[in-house]
Formats: structure tokens, sequence, C-alpha cells
């Protein structure tokens, strides 16, 4: 009788919850009915009624049905435990309300964790039981998936665990996110404001370092957690490149092409030129996590102001900057960009063929553009002297000034204005080109131009070129552990050096892997036959963090306090170049050892350090109230005060070892011009310093709109105070509002020692 059964229900297929099909198998009525504590000979009658009334297309809450019906007539009993065993219901990750099905997990465990059947029928089975004597009133899914990491660390499968686990946020803190009172909302970066992006952003974030942390290899991932070394932006690891420097021609030469839906072709006039530089470092933050930039920027841009009276080329300039400053692009922030600048045309581009309005070539040259671009130079200047609407500074785009020796005598002029608009604002930063080792042409990152580099018309070479990922190494965490001991120092120092090779060279596999399969639109767009981003002309670079503090863990004496302590810092900083050019030689990949600005690593690897080792550290800040931090790279603590001239020998030193985004960084208040424009001819030719800014703190009062120098209590215009100050500085690398971001930050802009000049 059951095989005839059987025999009419062949081929009928049942319509799962999730909508899914399934061949109808009369089997599964009678085990479930038998797990839900039904006696084996009922269970096979109901099975073999329910066979004789199904038809194709029936869904499984239809089946059920039919069961508890039969079961009603012919056993109350049991159509109690069956009307039980289906009252847990699940809310599942796709919205929707479903019976449990033990099957899912199953299914889920073979899938996910590559756990063989027989092991993952049997985690299921348990867990199963287990939330039966719960008696819920409903499941989640996260509270299963919880349950069954929890049953696979009872058998020791912490890899199928990790492979398994959930990631996110609890509702607590997503509540918090959402209201703006989450303690860490505004920690990280400084240039978030709160918005409904930026708390998605956060929420996302918090998933995707999780994510990073459990793919990346356990040792590494380890490494990062403990302070060892700090891989930056934790939250873009798995997806995004880091920074990208831009050749603007480019996109003047084939407008906006091949990573949106709407093709724009070449711009033919001024304004849209402008609008077309400012959306692709827009479309950009969509594929780089970090800093975006153009080189030459007023040089490749002054063939499309030809003929322009200087009040117009100025309000281009203009639309430029308050551009950058309101593209709140999928991060929920502006995006960080520079833009460098020179008075007139170099002489390593000056015969390039300039591409002109419609993107056409020549068949002039850029140096029949020289006029132009020494007006685009001034206009910028002039725009950001004035600052906006309100006379505060422009947070963006950072503007860096490249100086020459050719240069400095010609163009006065034009850099002494720069100097008003440092004693102003405190910007710009200032490339110097002067010293032997700098290279005739060099970007930020230091990468040397040559002519035909900077002229090849499929737009290789230098100009487009960027960091793929950024590692820190903690230093003083080195000394702590040497314990004083040389040897043991430099074989600590060895073994950091091969974590961060490692890291970078993760992260290369899987960006080539992200291009490769179209999840980096921008990065894989075509270019004659290659990517736009080319992986062999991306750096990957190393930087370190608290060499001041090393040494006074290691040497008992801190950078400034003799020449012992700088040569030992120097040997350091020689040996980690030394150690990256092995790494070159092994790999012929582009390592270097740079200098990268962010005070929240500072932060972070100060207080690790601090908790790892009870507080026997050497830190700067507020120990008591946690607001600790170590000295940025090989720089001189900020507080410590000795004289400008042997802050900027001692720190200029290290300049020559280090192949990117070395930074001179001098705090003052009250300045002078015309003084500040000496000392950067000082710098520029007499000193080893390869790129250096001034920092200003400024005080901008909302009740009377005024901006005053220093970090005032009370508006000496209006009298103002509290919450009608709000306060600029410098923290990492970009003018931004101090009234968010957290108390280490504030801590070290307090501890500045301040000169006058």
């Amino acid at each position: 009788m059951e095989s005839s059964s059987v025999k009419k229900v062949v081929g009928l297929n049942v319509v799962k919850s999730s909508g899914e099909m399934e061949v109808f198998n009369p089997n599964k009525i009678r085990n479930e009915c038998i797990e839900a504590g039904i006696p084996s000979w009922t269970a096979a009658e109901v099975s073999l009624a329910i066979a004789n009334r199904v038809y194709n297309g029936i869904s499984t809450k239809e089946i059920q049905r039919l069961v508890l019906e039969f079961l009603r007539i012919k056993d109350p009993d049991s159509a109690k435990r069956y009307e039980r065993f289906h009252s847990m219901l699940v809310r599942t990750s796709k919205n929707l309300i479903e019976p449990f099905n033990r099957e899912k997990i199953i299914i889920s465990l073979i899938k996910e964790a590559g756990l063989q059947s027989d092991v993952a029928e049997r985690i299921a089975k348990e867990v199963e039981e287990t939330l039966r004597h719960l008696k819920l009133d409903f499941l989640t899914s996260p509270l299963i998936r919880e349950m069954v990491s929890v049953k696979l660390l009872e058998y020791g499968l912490e890899e199928a665990r990790t492979s398994y686990t959930r990631v996110g946020l609890p509702v607590f803190d997503v509540a918090l996110l959402i209201e703006g009172n989450h303690p860490s909302f505004l920690k990280e970066n400084t240039n978030l404001q709160l918005n409904p992006e930026t708390i998605h952003k956060h929420m996302g974030d918090t998933v995707a370092k999780e994510f990073t942390l459990l793919k990346i290899p356990l040792k590494l991932a380890d490494a990062h957690l403990k302070g060892l070394i700090h891989i930056h932006n934790l939250e873009f690891f798995m997806t995004r490149p880091f920074s990208q420097g831009h050749d603007l021609r480019f996109f003047l030469k084939n407008g906006l092409v091949g990573y949106n839906n709407s093709v724009t072709g070449p711009a033919c006039h001024p304004e849209v030129a402008i609008l077309h530089s400012v959306r692709e470092l827009d479309i950009a933050q969509t594929n780089w996590s970090d800093e975006q930039s153009y080189d030459f920027f007023n040089i490749w841009l002054a063939p499309y102001v030809a003929g322009l009276k200087y009040e117009k080329i100025k309000q281009l300039a203009q639309m430029f900057i308050y551009e950058v400053n309101q593209m709140f692009v999928a991060k929920g922030q502006t995006a960080p960009s520079l833009i460098m600048l020179e008075p007139t045309v170099p002489k390593v581009v000056e015969n390039i063929l300039a591409v002109k309005p419609g993107g056409k070539n020549g068949p002039e040259t850029y140096g029949n553009y020289a006029k132009e671009a020494n007006q685009l130079f001034n206009a910028f200047i002039d725009v950001l002297l004035q600052g906006d609407y309100l006379g505060k500074p422009f947070n963006l785009p950072v503007i860096e000034i490249k100086l020459t020796r050719e240069h400095l005598s010609k163009f006065e002029e034009e850099y002494s204005k720069t100097a008003k608009l440092a004693a102003k604002f405190g910007m710009p930063y200032y490339l110097n080109l002067c010293p032997e080792y700098m290279y005739n042409i060099t970007n930020s990152l230091y990468r040397r131009i040559t002519a035909q580099d900077s002229g090849d018309e499929n737009y290789r070479g230098y100009l487009r070129t960027g960091s793929l990922q950024v590692v820190t190494i903690n230093l003083p965490r080195i000394a702590y552990e040497a314990n004083g001991n040389d040897v043991k120092f430099f074989e600590i120092l060895r073994e950091r050096m091969n974590l961060a090779k490692e890291v970078l060279m993760f992260k290369r596999e899987i960006i080539k892997e992200r291009m490769k399969h179209g999840a980096l639109p921008f990065c894989s767009m075509d270019i004659g036959g290659e990517y736009y981003l080319d992986l062999n002309e991306q750096t990957l670079d190393i930087s370190f963090v608290g060499l001041n503090e090393m040494l006074k863990a290691h040497i008992q004496q801190e950078l400034h306090e003799s020449q012992e302590a700088e040569n030992f810092g120097q040997k350091v900083v020689k040996y980690m170049v030394d150690t990256k050019n092995e790494f070159i030689r092994q790999t012929g990949l582009r390592f270097e050892l740079i200098q990268t600005a962010d005070e929240s690593v500072s932060h972070r690897l100060a207080l690790l350090d601090f908790k790892e080792f009870n507080g026997k550290t050497v830190v700067q800040g507020n120990k008591l109230s946690g607001s600790i931090y170590y000295t940025n790279f090989s720089h001189i603590r900020s507080s410590a005060p000795i004289p400008l001239s042997e802050r900027i020998r001692t720190e200029a030193s290290f300049h020559p070892h280090v192949q990117g985004k070395a930074i001179l960084d001098l705090f003052f208040n009250e300045s002078d011009p015309e003084k500040i424009w000496i000392l950067t001819k000082k710098i520029a030719t007499e000193t080893l310093t390869a790129r250096f800014t001034y920092t200003k703190d400024l005080t901008f009062c909302h009740k009377c709109n005024k901006m005053n120098s220093g970090l005032l209590e009370k508006c000496p215009n209006c009298g103002a105070e509290n919450n009608n100050l709000e306060f600029y500085s410098r923290t990492s690398g970009y003018y931004q509002a101090l009234k968010q971001g957290w108390s280490s930050k504030k801590q070290e802009l307090l501890d500045r020692y301040k000169y006058k000049i």
C-alpha cells in the first residue's frame, strides 16, 4: 500500500516557505512526526494519508495544515505535540517569518563552514534540542547562528566557527548611533559630521572591520589587535586601494568615461573642465579609501583659461574650491583631496603638447601657457586668502606649493602671497625640491617624474600612481619587548617589518581579485588594453610611530636630548629603509617607508601598550584621563620647548631616508607674513626638509562671525563664550573644526609648544 502511494506522488513538487521548489518525499513527513514525539506507527499512517492528498505545487504550510487536521481526528495528543513542534518561528535575515527548519542549519554548515554532512547534522540536531527547551516566542537568525557557533566551539572547530560567525553591532549600539550619542561615533575620523550617511557608514564600517580581521591570516589580525602594527583604513581593506594621484590630462582628453552610466566627452569650456576635475574626485572616492590628488593642477588647466580676464579665472578657482568642500559623497564626508600648484610651467613639462578644450592635442605646448598657469596659481591663493562667506578657512582641498631654487627668486611675489596664507590660516603645505637629494620634479609621494613619463600619451608612468595600503609599525612596543637589548630590538623590528610586508602582499592579491571581478569599476577601467589602476605603479607603504618614545624607553633619552639619541633614531630608520629595499629586491614591487599623519593611530597604540604593560610605558598626554598618545613618526615631541632651528634641523635630518609624505609641522599663533616668507626660504634652501607646513590655531565666533588667532575662551570682539566659539587647527593633515573628536587629539593640540615667528 505504501509503495503504491509513493508511486502516485513521484514527480510532484512542494513549494517551500522560501519560495524554492523540492520534490515531495513522504518519508520527510514521517520523520518529522517522529521528531515531534509522535509514535512511529501513527507517523507512518500520517505520511501515507498526506501522500494521497498532495498535489503539484502544494506548499509546506499546507502540508503541515493537513497533517495537523489528520492528527486531531486520529490522535489529539499527537496533534498537540506536532503543533508545539511547529510553533518555533524564525525571523530570518531575508525579513521573513518562517517555521524553524533544522535542514537549513545543516546546509549552511556544509556550505559556509565546510563541515562533513554527518557532523553538520549532529550539531544541527543538538542546537535544535536546545532551542526547543528554551520555549521562546520567536527565534531570530542571529540567535540561531550564535548558538551554532557556540556548539562549533564545544566541538573544537574554531576554524569552522570563524567562517560561520556573524559580524555586526548590538542593538544598543545601533540605537546610540542613530541618536548621535555613540561614544566612538566621531573618534576615528574628525572629518565626519553627524548625518544619516555617516551613521550608515559607521554601521557598515563595523561589519567590514570585523570581516577583515576574520579573513586575513590569523597572525596578521592578532598583530593588529595587539598593537604590534596598525593596518590603516581597516574597514576598506578588503574592498579598496588606499590613495591615488591622478593625471588630470586623461580626463581633459577623454571626459568622464568608462565607469558610470552617463558618458561625458572632453570638456570644451573652462567651467566644464573644472566640474569634471571635481566630479572625478567624487567618483574616485567610491573606489579608493583615502586621499585623491592632482599634480600640476594649474598647469594642466592653463589652456582652458586662455584669453579670460583674471576675475573670471578667480571665479573658476572659487568654483572648484567650493565644489570640493560641498561634495559629500558615499562616505558621508567631503572627499579628502590635494592639489599641487606651481607659479609657472616647470621645464620638465614645458615642451609637452598641451591638452586643450575639446580634448585636442597641441600644436601648442604647455610652455605656451606660462601666463595662464601663473594666473591660476594666484587665483587659487587669492580665493583661499578670502576664506568662505563667513571668513572661515577652507578645509579642502589641501594645497601643496612646490618650491624650487630656480623659481624662489623669480616668483617671490607669488610665493610671498602663500606666506600670507600661512600667517592667516596656517596653510598651505610646501613641497621642497631644493635639497640635492630631492628630484627635479617630485610629487607628494616623492616619486620622480621625467619629461618622458609625464608626456606619455598612454598616461602611464609616475603621474598616475598611489598607495595600495599603509601599515604602521609600533616602535615603542619593540623597545618595551627588547628591554634595552639592541640585538633583540632589531630582531623584533625585522619581524614587524615582515608582518607589514605580509599584510601588504595580501592586500595586493585582494585588489587584483576585486579588479578582475569588476568590483572596482574605476580602477579596472580600460585604458588602451590595460587597467586604469596599474598595480605595478602602486606603492606598498610602511610607516612608523613613536620613534621619540622608543628612544626614551630603549636608551632613556628623547630624540632632542642628545646626539646619541638622534644617532640611534637614524640607525633605526635606516634599518627600516634597508629592509624595505630588500623587499623590493625580493618581489620587484614598490615598497616604501613613509610618514603618514593619523593621530588616531598614535592614540590607539599608546593606549594598547599602556594597558599591556600596566602603565609602565613612555607616552605623551594625560595618563589619568587616558588622553595619551605617541609622537608621530620621527618627530620631536610637540611639547618640547627647544629652539625652532634645532627642531627643524633634527626632524629634517630624517627626511632623506623617508620616501613619502615626510612632514615638518611648525606650530605658532601670532606671526608676520614677511617673517614667514623669510623662514620659508631659509628652510627650503638651507635644510634637508622635504615637506613642511605652518599650523595655526584659530577661533571662530558664530555670534559676530569673526575669526581670531589662538584657542580662545572668549571672543575678543563681542565677548561670546562656550558654544558660540568654534576652534580650528590641523590635527591629522587637514584643517578642521575641533568641536568633535576624541580626548587624545585635543590633548596633543594643547600640549604643542608654539613658536613666535
